[in-house]
């Protein structure tokens, strides 16, 4: 065994390959999807990705790509927005594969300078006000109302890739897997492929069409996108930045079809807070002074 696994690429070799495979997956994916990648990249047969390894449920490929992660997400090459997910950032985006493969050498000295006692270990930084004001690049904030407006505006004027892009890491935060972009290839007017597995043991497809409209969805889309799924799975998901009408929501869930998911502006929003996905909830420090306190000292 131990032979076979020494043909597997040690974590050194496959720094690059991961931000590659990144890149191939439109900047994002799940660990199935990325280890699958990556094996695909490497030409790695499929008996080598499957050894498992010594101790604990992983394979030993597996163990390996998520040590490399763990290093990539410390050069900030790489993050992991959600539980399972791992998407480029923008240093990653923009990144070379000489700057990749430096990320372990920093690393690695750094590690040796903190045994011999010469890297302080990181202090807070976190000293701003809570009044301050946000960045240039945010939206700004928003109480209970007009929030959710501000998201759907500036997801609008998204171009319709990117737009595919968000439902994309959308599903995968919601636990899909090897969810692609397949609108791109022509596919017969379906955005997204994607699985969904029940309990480890149910595995369905799923198909999506991702919609940024600025007003309604009417039942001639559910129709058009139901005969794109037609022959390929009775599971499907429409995405829209907009809403859908009475017309439409009834065609979705009409008897003797199969039933279509909808995700209108509004609940993509709430999603999206949930997520944490280009949406930050802040604890905002309140101060009450209780009188009644100074009348009993």
């Amino acid at each position: 065994m131990n032979e076979v696994v020494q043909e597997i690429p040690r974590h050194d070799a496959l720094f690059w390959p991961v931000v590659a495979a990144l890149h191939q997956l439109d900047g994002s994916a799940d660990n199935d999807q990325l280890i699958e990648k990556v094996g695909q990249i490497i030409h790695l047969p499929d008996e080598l990705t499957a050894i498992p390894h010594k101790s604990g449920p992983m394979t030993e490929f597996g163990y390996r790509i998520a040590w490399v992660k763990s290093w990539l997400k410390w050069g900030e090459i790489v993050d992991n927005p959600q539980r399972g997910v791992w998407v480029l950032t923008e240093k990653g985006r923009t990144a070379t594969e000489a700057e990749v493969n430096e990320v372990r050498s920093r690393r690695r000295a750094e590690s040796a300078a903190r045994r011999r006692g010469m890297v302080q270990p990181p202090v807070n930084t976190v000293t701003a006000d809570i009044d301050e004001p946000p960045a240039s690049d945010e939206l700004g904030e928003f109480g209970d109302d007009g929030w959710q407006n501000a998201l759907l505006d500036r997801v609008k004027g998204m171009k319709a890739p990117a737009f595919e892009r968000l439902a994309r890491l959308l599903l995968l935060g919601l636990g899909f897997s090897h969810v692609e972009v397949a609108g791109r290839s022509g596919d017969g007017g379906i955005d997204l492929i994607g699985t969904v597995r029940i309990n480890n043991v149910l595995t369905f497809r799923v198909l999506a069409q991702c919609k940024r409209y600025q007003d309604t969805v009417g039942p001639g889309d559910i129709r058009n996108f139901r005969g794109a799924m037609q022959g390929r799975t009775d599971k499907g998901i429409f995405i829209t930045s907009g809403r859908y009408t009475r017309d439409a929501r009834a065609e979705a869930s009409r008897d003797g079809v199969p039933s279509i998911d909808l995700i209108d502006g509004e609940a993509l929003a709430k999603l999206l807070k949930e997520l944490n996905m280009g949406v930050e909830t802040r604890m905002v420090e309140r101060v009450v002074i209780k009188p009644e306190y100074f009348d009993t000292v």
